[in-house]
């Protein structure tokens, strides 16, 4: 029997794992790892001039790189044959079924955090919300996540909106595009606060200096078509180093099912990935760290559960083309970052929204070309004139649980999850912001925002909620523990009652590191 086995290798699975050193503990992981990809290891932009043909890299073979203009589009960032594997097989093994919700889940090991925009923000109070955990309490935890994983970011207009980190390195180079609307921002910030919106540098898991034994960021624009990049935190890092280090026991291949509660510890239900196999592991504590969605969906299997409806959150989000006419025709910066640069802070009332700022050398130009309302001709000649000046927001809207949006487990055996969700943006705050852009100089036309489909924000919480009393069946208490059960604790965004515009990783991360290292302290 372990100490304690954790399922899944995301950003909450490794964190845990750091506040369990020193235990016998076991990963269970599906732990799908990402093809090599031997032509890609300079700039995208010198590739181009030294390899003739990039198709199968950038696209693949079958050109699936596309595919997403011809159907529902998920994240661009999860369309290359380099990183499709970030949602291979979730759709035949853990299916979410719905008209309303396009779910992205990741079997792969790290997780969804193969492909994330890395950004990192301590949240405030306010924005922890029902949790019942308080900034103080989360602090030190904050700080080893910091120092473990490196941060980098300024203290600017937006130090208050994320917060102090005592070894924050040097931010990203700005493109010559970025550091103009920057400049004016700042020529124009007076006006800026009385409108309630702040412009700051990206604070990012990005190392701008070497750490940890993890190289710089390279600039080569390569965020978009490969996983892995030393520079960019990716959780994979962290579970090979407990790997190397023999701190954990590691075994992929498995999908958990479900679990017994029982007296003296748990006992784990998995299957293989080839669904040929199955095997049961045992354990004093479990921690679910598999997403909002697959812990959800766990839990619910566990108490054979078909008819209660789990809430589900995400932070829905709009994407901004922004264009600075002055720049049209200008040289690209082809060494440029491809992560964000910037980001935005907006309150509107009780809300407040929150964006990140990105070039447009990351993507691929077909990955746009959909969003231009002209013929295949016309945008691919505007595209080419725009790329130097064109900058793209994605800007997140907070989200609390509503009766309208939720998951539930059939009951034919075959593990799937019903969904529904329903979101609507708000389109006066959208326009008052495009107003706000006009003033720096920068044309956004309403008609051409984008609002992916609802589950597109790919920042899922609250099926599993922490509360600090009068706890239902599928509650979560402050230490962790999901309620009605004696040994199994919560590490990822399940936990999160509502959802504030901020990405919430790095704060699962730090409540992740906070339950574990607590339970390492109780195994005593």
């Amino acid at each position: 029997m372990f100490d304690a086995c954790i399922v899944g290798s995301g950003p909450g699975g490794v964190s845990a794992a750091l506040g369990l050193r020193g235990r016998r503990v076991c990963m269970l992981d599906a732990g799908l790892l990402p093809p090599p990809r031997p032509n890609l290891e300079s700039n995208v932009f010198d590739l181009r001039q030294s390899t003739p043909d990039l198709t199968s890299d950038l696209l693949g073979d079958d050109l699936s790189g596309l595919a997403h203009i011809f159907r529902t589009p998920v994240s661009l960032k999860l369309n290359s044959p380099g990183t499709s594997f970030i949602l291979e097989l979730a759709d035949r093994i853990t299916p979410v079924v719905s008209d309303s919700f396009h779910a992205a889940i990741s079997l792969a090991q790290g997780g969804l955090a193969n492909g994330w925009g890395a950004g990192v923000y301590r949240f405030h109070q306010r924005d922890l919300g029902a949790l019942p955990v308080t900034t103080a309490q989360l602090a030190p935890f904050y700080d080893a996540i910091s120092a473990h994983m490196g941060v980098c970011g300024a203290e600017d207009d937006l130090l208050s909106d994320f917060g102090t980190e005592p070894q924050l390195q040097p931010p990203v180079r700005l493109s010559a595009n970025m550091a103009r609307l920057y400049a004016r921002y700042q020529s124009r910030r007076a006006f800026f606060h009385r409108h309630h919106a702040r412009i700051g540098r990206a604070r990012l898991a990005v190392l701008t200096q070497p750490h940890n034994g993890r190289a710089p960021y390279a600039y080569r624009n390569l965020e978009f078509f490969q996983a892995h990049d030393p520079a960019i935190y990716n959780p994979a890092f962290t579970l090979r180093g407990l790997i190397r280090n023999r701190e954990i026991a590691y075994e992929p291949n498995w999908i958990v099912t479900r679990y017994e509660d029982l007296e003296a510890g748990v006992r784990i239900h998995a299957v293989s990935l080839d669904q040929q196999r199955s095997q049961v592991f045992e354990a004093r504590k479990l921690l679910l760290a598999a997403g909002a969605i697959n812990s959800a969906r766990i839990a619910l299997a566990s108490n054979y559960d078909f008819g209660t409806r789990l809430p589900i959150c995400d932070n829905s989000l709009a994407v901004f083309p922004l264009l600075d006419l002055r720049a049209i025709g200008a040289p690209l910066g082809t060494h440029d970052a491809g992560v964000a640069q910037l980001n935005v802070v907006l309150d509107d009332g009780p809300r407040t929204f929150q964006g990140s700022i990105y070039g447009s050398t990351g993507a691929l130009r077909s990955d746009l070309l959909p969003n231009f309302p002209l013929p295949l001709r016309s945008s691919l000649a505007f595209a080419r004139a725009c790329a130097p000046a064109l900058s793209l927001l994605m800007l997140f809207y907070p989200e609390t649980p509503r009766a309208t949006n939720y998951l539930r487990l059939r009951p034919d055996g075959s593990g799937t999850l019903d969904a529904a969700y329903q979101w609507s943006p708000d389109a006066v705050l959208e326009r008052r912001l495009c107003g706000l852009w006009r003033k720096l100089g920068v044309v956004c036309l309403p008609s051409l925002i984008q609002h992916p489909a609802p589950g597109g924000g790919i920042h899922y919480a609250g099926t599993l909620p922490m509360a600090s009393s009068r706890h239902g069946a599928y509650q979560t208490h402050a230490d962790g523990r999901l309620n009605r059960t004696r040994h199994v604790y919560l590490c990822d965004g399940s936990i999160f009652p509502e959802l504030p515009a901020k990405n919430l990783t790095y704060t699962l991360m730090a409540l992740a590191l906070r339950t574990a290292t607590r339970l390492n302290e109780g195994l005593a």
